[in-house]
């Protein structure tokens, strides 16, 4: 039987089940709509490559700074994937 400290675990361990899923599907689905329509899908990937390795404007002139804000940059990009992954996912359940 199930005690009370477990049942919040349980809850946890459902959710992250569910949301790995969720972005699993929308990778899934994202991957499938670049086979589709491969010359656009090129030309997003290669926009979306040199936005990471582009430095942003205003960033000084040295390389710990230029590093960090490239951080920054894949962070950022990184995270907005993830989500519209997620996204993409629960809409396709």
């Amino acid at each position: 039987m199930a005690t009370n400290s477990e049942d919040p675990n349980r809850k946890l361990l459902d959710q992250i089940l569910q949301t790995t899923w969720s972005i699993s599907l929308g990778v899934a689905h994202k991957g499938l709509e670049m086979a589709r329509n491969p010359e656009e899908s090129i030309n997003t990937l290669i926009t979306h490559a040199q936005a990471l390795t582009t430095v942003p404007a205003g960033t000084p002139n040295n390389l710990p700074d230029q590093a960090q804000a490239l951080a920054g940059v894949w962070l950022e990009k990184g995270t907005t994937f993830v989500m519209e992954c997620k996204t993409t996912g629960e809409q396709n359940k």
